[in-house]
């Protein structure tokens, strides 16, 4: 079940920033635009992303499935790692290390 993604730019933005914090957290489902991000700066808020479960289902069991779509995520979206060769190559050590 994917949950939708909000778009936040200098419109909307302050909807985001309603109290003065300076703090702002926000989950994977928030995309933030330049001019948005740039508006968060200036006003010296610090952004804080909410950890999410690697585990989708609700016990402790983690399929290998929900293991990898987990690396995946990290590694494309936290470090900007797209080349799927290393992606591969994570994965297989972590599964490696986890087993």
């Amino acid at each position: 079940m994917s949950k939708k993604k909000i778009l936040y730019n200098t419109q909307n933005i302050h909807e985001l920033i309603r109290d003065n914090s300076g703090v702002l957290e926000i989950d994977s489902n928030v995309i933030l635009t330049p001019s948005a991000m740039d508006i968060i700066k200036t006003k010296g808020i610090t952004i804080v992303y909410k950890k999410e479960s690697i585990c989708n289902n609700n016990n402790n069991n983690c399929s290998y499935d929900d293991i990898i779509k987990s690396i995946t995520k990290i590694l494309i979206y936290k470090y900007n790692i797209t080349d799927e060769k290393i992606i591969k190559k994570v994965i297989v050590e972590v599964l490696k290390e986890i087993n």
